[in-house]
């Protein structure tokens, strides 16, 4: 193995490269293609590979993650406002409570799926 600068090992090329694959598709398909692989971030070979071995794509998207955050965080503005509105001492103290708990519930969820690896 040889070392860069900083000590850390840096990965030799252990893999055999010797076949090339040639595939014929329409236009449409390529974008198709395209588009999965930039949802993916992964290049073209990489992709495949790792769809031939059968293991799982996530999607990382910034723009998605951000659109996400965002409506859920005006729902949930909407909700506490809804909640600690003068009119919300209509509403039993029960319902109120099941508000709260059901937004910060639809909080963590969105977190936990946002911080999916």
């Amino acid at each position: 193995m040889w070392h860069n600068q900083k000590n850390r090992k840096v990965r030799g090329s252990t893999r055999d490269y010797s076949r090339n694959l040639s595939v014929r598709m329409t236009e449409k398909q390529y974008q198709r293609l395209q588009q999965y692989m930039g949802m993916t971030r992964l290049g073209s070979t990489a992709y495949f590979c790792r769809l031939i071995r059968g293991d799982g794509f996530r999607g990382r998207s910034p723009e998605l993650n951000h659109a996400l955050h965002a409506s859920v965080n005006m729902i949930y503005s909407n909700v506490r406002q809804i909640t600690r509105h003068r009119y919300a001492k209509d509403l039993d103290a029960e319902t109120v409570a099941k508000l709260d708990f059901l937004m910060d519930k639809l909080c963590e969820e969105v977190y936990l799926l946002a911080a999916q690896k």
